[in-house]
């Protein structure tokens, strides 16, 4: 179904940077972004649409940067972040199959050129996923997926090289190559793990896949570099897994979607926000993966708030 855009404002997600302070919820009107800070302690009234909206597809330029483009036809949307035309015309899909195919818009097989890492990370609740990223977001595409412990087991010089290696790893250590964002949310607040088991856990899989690749030969004649790298966890990030370990987290229980939240930012770990509503009030944990599609509204708000009440009671 088509929509006029009528100033619709979309949400592209949670966005890091290395060299920010705090991850931005990126918002596009039209052809302009916003972004908003969502840094600490800032009190906020969040209005979130009820229907899921196409954001687009992504172009590759000449220099391997990329371009997103707006749905041509604003579609709403049931499932995913792409309408079917939208998805067809993302140059960004080649990328996953680049290694098997050799096939790719030349924008992209420039950003595969770069030096790429292997990592192994660890989620809440134990799940542990195998999972590549280019030197360029080395840092950030871990903590765009809310990784609790993460390292790096290998360097390849290029983006091919390390999707086989990938590939390999999940043959035949057994670790798949995602984890669902559902998953992620109901392991902060479901207390399976505590902070030193999983570090374990992560740690004895690191080594393992590593071992497992150290076994092949001849990949140093590819420039293979197999490495024990701990991912350093952002500051902002902090709070969420301290308040897990601790055990006091609790799930947002009211929707998100079509609706008006009001609370105080504490926290972000990949697109889940830490929030409270004032003093002596629960810490809870608030899928952002819900915002994204949708339209959203975010203001500053000042005054007292009425602690949203959990469905146990």
């Amino acid at each position: 179904m088509e929509f006029e855009n009528a100033g619709r404002q979309l949400c592209h997600g949670i966005s890091f940077s290395e060299h920010e302070p705090a991850p931005t919820l990126r918002l596009r009107r039209g052809d302009t972004w916003i972004n908003e800070a969502l840094e600490a302690n800032r009190h906020l009234r969040v209005s979130v649409g009820e229907l899921k909206f196409c954001l687009g597809y992504v172009t590759m330029n000449g220099d391997g940067s990329r371009n997103t483009i707006p749905c041509p036809k604003n579609k709403a949307i049931r499932t995913g972040t792409q309408c079917e035309g939208c998805r067809r015309l993302d140059q960004t899909k080649f990328m996953h199959h680049f290694h098997k195919t050799g096939e790719a818009p030349a924008g992209l097989k420039k950003y595969l050129e770069q030096p790429h890492f292997l990592y192994i990370a660890s989620f809440a609740h134990g799940a542990t996923k195998v999972g590549t990223t280019s030197t360029q977001s080395k840092w950030s595409r871990l903590a765009q997926q809310g990784a609790v412990i993460a390292r790096y087991i290998a360097k390849a010089p290029d983006g091919a090289a390390i999707r086989v290696l990938e590939d390999l790893v999940t043959e035949h250590v057994g670790l798949s190559q995602q984890v669902r964002q559902k998953s992620k949310i109901k392991g902060l607040t479901s207390w399976e793990f505590n902070y030193a088991q999983l570090d374990e856990l992560n740690s004895n899989l690191a080594q393992q896949a590593r071992g497992f690749l150290s076994s092949q030969r001849g990949l140093d004649a590819y420039g293979i570099e197999l490495r024990d790298e701990r991912w350093e966890q952002p500051n902002f990030a902090q709070p969420v897994v301290a308040a897990w370990d601790a055990r006091t987290l609790h799930t947002w229980t009211a929707a998100v979607a079509d609706s008006t939240m009001k609370f105080r930012l504490r926290g972000v770990l990949g697109q889940s926000l830490l929030v409270d509503q004032g003093e002596q009030s629960s810490l809870r944990l608030i899928d952002a993966a819900e915002l994204k599609t949708r339209n959203v509204a975010l203001s500053d708000e000042y005054g007292e708030f009425e602690q949203e009440q959990s469905a146990l009671f």
